[in-house]
């Protein structure tokens, strides 16, 4: 039993568990700009899908990184706090606890049920789904070339959201999509990319790892994070105005309330303290505005009906 709970742990800290787990918030949010009245059963193949697909991509994240995370060891630094992306086991596969063999059955086969399950929804989803993955083998391969790739990511996480809205067979309004992948792409980089990147830049530095605190320092990466999530917040908040009609006022001042404490008020300590622990504190909070807001969205339309 022991035996199987370790290795639960590691398979947990190899597919970054939690925040796979946070992440299916965003596809569910994606469905409810587009319909009030969702189909509970395609809801719940979504979230398998998106839950599958998610695990499959921050694991493939690992697994192609492997090398890097072996060379990072050799300047790791101490925790002193708590990091929401390494619950479970850090970067196991490079640690020897997971064998490469079992690591790549792992991606693949969660790849493989998440594209089926994406089928099945709508063609669309699996189209989605291919362009988040193409974009995640994108970011790793420039871990070492650009500082710029947080494109790359903020572009595969509002993939993976408005998947959620393809997912609904309804009429899907243009501005509630454009404003969901604004809130995501920006999300990414500000509360998420870059101060992740600002608590890792001791080890970065090491291993030729180019972002934007190794290149810009952590002053310039702090003013860009902060406006980044500035923007998040102005269309987080912004989606559950435009959408009204769906969550009223409960929706609204849930989403003003939880975005203030997750996005808004870290930022402001960040750009005060532009350090690594600092970073990560906001990278902590930040992490969990999706599901926050997908709490206070699904409440108001159950409120409504």
């Amino acid at each position: 039993m022991r035996l199987v709970t370790e290795r639960l742990r590691v398979l947990y800290g190899f597919s970054r568990g939690t925040q796979a787990g946070l992440s299916v918030a965003q596809p569910l949010i994606g469905a409810l700009i587009v319909t009030d009245r969702p189909s509970l059963l395609r809801l719940f193949t979504m979230a398998l899908a998106a839950l599958a697909g998610y695990v499959a991509v921050f694991a493939a994240n690992d697994l192609m990184d492997a090398r890097l995370d072996r060379r990072r060891f050799a300047h790791e630094r101490a925790y002193d706090g708590f990091d929401l992306d390494s619950t479970g086991a850090r970067h196991p596969l490079a640690r020897g606890q997971l064998s490469m063999f079992a690591a790549a059955v792992w991606v693949g086969g969660l790849a493989v049920l998440a594209a089926a399950l994406c089928a099945a929804l709508e063609p669309m989803c699996l189209v989605l789904f291919a362009t988040a993955v193409a974009l995640q083998i994108g970011y790793c391969l420039l871990a070492t070339v650009s500082q710029y790739k947080f494109v790359l990511s903020g572009l595969m996480v509002a993939a993976g959201a408005l998947a959620g809205a393809f997912a609904m067979p309804v009429q899907r309004p243009v501005v509630p999509l454009l404003l969901l992948a604004v809130w995501m792409i920006a999300w990414e980089v500000g509360g998420r990319n870059i101060v992740n990147d600002m608590a890792d830049a001791d080890e970065d530095v090491h291993l030729g790892i180019r972002t934007v605190p190794v290149v810009y320092g952590l002053r310039t990466a702090s003013i860009l994070a902060c406006g980044c999530s500035l923007l998040a917040a102005t269309a987080s908040v912004g989606l559950a105005v435009h959408r009204w009609s769906f969550f009223g006022p409960v929706g609204l001042a849930g989403a003003v309330l939880a975005t203030a404490g997750t996005v808004l008020a870290p930022a402001v300590r960040l750009m005060c303290d532009p350090g690594p622990r600092m970073a990560m504190k906001m990278f902590n909070r930040a992490s969990l505005q999706p599901v926050c807001l997908l709490v206070a969205f699904a409440v108001a339309v159950l409120l409504r009906r």
